[in-house]
């Protein structure tokens, strides 16, 4: 207890820092704001200032002291660490309350408690509720009142006896939540100069749809609710005021009503007026629509949003089947992503590797329809992460589709290197299903390996897009063939790297992680394809050699060894490089230039023979390796910074 004689409560929520950029406890604090609206609360508890930042165990324990309830809020990022905080804190405080509540936390207890036995209470879904119960029902001297609220399951820990509670509604009126931003739970925090402040935002809660990867859906599949307009107005008003640089929208369809544009406008028109908020992320709607196309372009013409997700997890129709999941047409999503692309915004097409039902060879399929419907910019590749409480990560699933499961260390792209974590966080991934073996799952995580590398990065974009319109040679096919060229010669820069992703995945059967640091870049964990393009970056010129002899061995391009020479000088030229800053001159027998940016924005071109010159417009600024790490790669992959612009010229006589 306080001197003043109240209980003490320390809230946790422990995210990441990015550089100086930090997250807002959201969580923890419309958990507490929604508790001390309530009379009986302010004048018997006392809330200690929030820990939020991970740090080392010691100095979070120090900050914490003697509390009598702890209260945690777990997400994948945090687990381990929070449950070794609530085991420390246990040593030192074996009297007090430790509640865990979150999306971590499984609604399945099954062995639970024998694991953790130093946790008292989990809270399963939405917790303002559950958590002011417990409070009005906690006695220092006694928990038998805590045995069976609503929502949450009760540890007796000298008894080694479990109490469930009932399960409880979802709230109706989430405006009876007090906005813990409008109330000034965190004005103080704001006030803070050694951070940059970034923010959770929700204007909505629930998802309609059943996706059995996703614990928003399969889990929770519900109506979705809503807060009030002048709410949400409101919080916009307050990022803008209190110069918040970023906002993360936790929506799981941001765009799917119609009111979703008016903040979107707001959002966009503060920005403008005051330069807050900086960035704005968000899920999109599932079925990209031409709502969603507007809220696209307001976002961007502020400056707001790097791009557009376009979901498909997969696009083989039996895996879609297994994952209760429906797309758009893919005719419809031709036309959506031409129209992205006419109007220069950039979109990128989420897919997760493996999936129940899932084949390399429909995989490949799957690439090869999103490349031919003009998907240069963007596929992002997720792995296949078991929620505890999603569909997918019920036993009986599991045993069903034949999903073979690693613990491996959590990735975090661009993350600064740092010594070893005091606590490491993991992740359960599928590498494989009854679909796909292991064998297979390497061939198939190569494959999307060398897309997201060789082509997304723009390193022979050039090259297959053009040998895709004109020669009539599939992406898939073109890929596969540099993939084969790799594994005869694993000397040539292409080969090593290579090897480099063959020893990656044989790591990640062996749980170990994904992280790539690249010496003499800048010194972050850099994805696989990301480091791949440093290290031969600074190959280029071997490397577009190998890749010269191998289109000439590979493919009968006898009649056309002028073009295909043309077409890899004009590839090399355009990818920008921290060895070279000159603008030069490029003289071309043919409209190669033309031609590859109609075929890369999906508009039916012809390669003709006529003279040309064009200007490689090369930036004259001056980039040091981790500049050019941190601007082209880090920065700049999704705006396409890999290429330098181009300008005409009137070609020679």
């Amino acid at each position: 207890m306080s001197d003043c004689g109240k209980t003490k409560v320390q809230l946790v929520q422990l995210n990441n820092k990015y550089g100086q950029q930090v997250y807002l406890p959201y969580s923890a604090g419309i958990l507490q704001s929604y508790a001390i609206e309530d009379k009986e609360i302010q004048d018997n508890f006392e809330f200690q200032e929030f820990i939020f930042i991970r740090e080392k165990l010691d100095v979070m324990l120090n900050k914490i002291g003697e509390v009598d309830i702890l209260g945690i809020s777990c997400y994948t990022w945090n687990w381990s660490l929070s449950l070794k905080l609530a085991e420390r804190f246990r040593e030192k405080n074996p009297n007090s309350l430790i509640i865990l509540g979150g999306p971590q936390v499984p609604n399945n207890l099954k062995n639970f408690f024998e694991e953790y036995p130093y946790v008292d209470l989990t809270v399963h879904g939405e917790g303002e509720v559950t958590f002011l119960e417990i409070l009005k029902n906690f006695d220092k001297e006694d928990f038998t009142n805590l045995h069976s609220i609503p929502g949450s399951t009760f540890y007796d820990r000298n008894a080694r006896v479990s109490y469930r509670g009932e399960s409880r509604d979802r709230i109706k009126d989430l405006d009876s939540i007090p906005s813990p931003y409008l109330t000034g739970i965190f004005d103080n925090l704001l006030l803070r100069q050694d951070y940059s402040w970034m923010v959770t935002w929700e204007t909505n809660r629930g998802c309609p749809f059943k996706c059995t990867f996703c614990d928003w859906g399969s889990a929770i599949a519900t109506k979705v609710r809503k807060f009030s307009d002048e709410r949400l107005m409101d919080e916009i008003d307050y990022f803008s005021d209190k110069k918040v640089e970023l906002i993360f929208g936790a929506d799981a369809n941001f765009g799917i009503f119609k009111r979703d544009k008016e903040y979107a406008l707001r959002l966009a028109n503060n920005k403008i007026k005051t330069g807050y908020p900086n960035q704005f992320r968000v899920c999109f709607t599932k079925n990209s629509t031409e709502k969603v196309f507007e809220l696209a372009q307001i976002f961007s013409n502020a400056g707001m949003n790097k791009g557009v997700s376009i979901s498909m997890q997969s696009l083989n129709e039996l895996t879609l089947d297994h994952i209760k999941r429906k797309n758009i047409k893919m005719k419809f999503f031709k036309d959506l992503q031409k129209k992205y692309v006419e109007s220069g915004l950039v979109t990128y097409t989420e897919l997760i590797l493996p999936l129940p039902g899932e084949t390399y060879e429909s995989f490949v399929e799957g690439i090869d329809t999103l490349l031919d419907s003009a998907q240069h910019s963007g596929i992002v590749m997720y792995n296949c992460s078991i929620m505890p409480n999603a569909e997918m990560g019920a036993d009986e699933y599991q045993k069903e589709y034949g999903l073979d499961l690693v613990k491996i260390p959590i990735f975090q792209a661009h993350s600064n290197k740092k010594d070893e974590e005091e606590v490491v966080e993991n992740e359960i991934i599928a590498v494989g299903t009854n679909s796909m073996s292991r064998d297979s799952y390497k061939e198939t995580y190569k494959f999307a390996w060398a897309i997201q590398s060789m082509h997304l990065l723009g390193l022979l974009q050039i090259v297959s897009i053009i040998f895709r319109h004109h020669f009539g040679i599939k992406y898939g096919d073109f890929y596969r063939n540099l993939i084969s060229y790799g594994e005869k010669n694993p000397e040539s820069i292409f080969g090593k790297e290579l090897k480099i992703v063959d020893e990656l995945i044989e790591g990640i059967f062996n749980g170990s992680g994904f992280d790539q640091f690249v010496p003499g870049f800048e010194e972050v964990s850099w994805p696989p394809e990301e480091a791949s393009y440093l290290r031969i970056s600074e190959n280029l010129e071997q490397f577009y050699e190998e890749i010269s002899c191998h289109i000439e061995e590979q493919y009968n391009f006898s009649q056309d060894e002028k073009l295909v020479k043309e077409i890899l000088e004009y590839q090399q030229l355009r990818l920008v490089n921290f060895k070279s800053s000159n603008s030069t001159i490029l003289d071309l027998s043919h409209n190669i230039h033309e031609f590859f940016e109609d075929a890369r924005a999906g508009n039916i071109a012809s390669i003709n023979k006529e003279k040309c010159s064009i200007e490689i417009l090369k930036s004259n600024k001056s980039l040091d390796k981790k500049a050019f790490s941190r601007e082209i790669v880090w920065y700049g992959r999704k705006g396409g910074k890999f290429f330098h612009e181009v300008g005409k010229r009137e070609p020679k006589a």
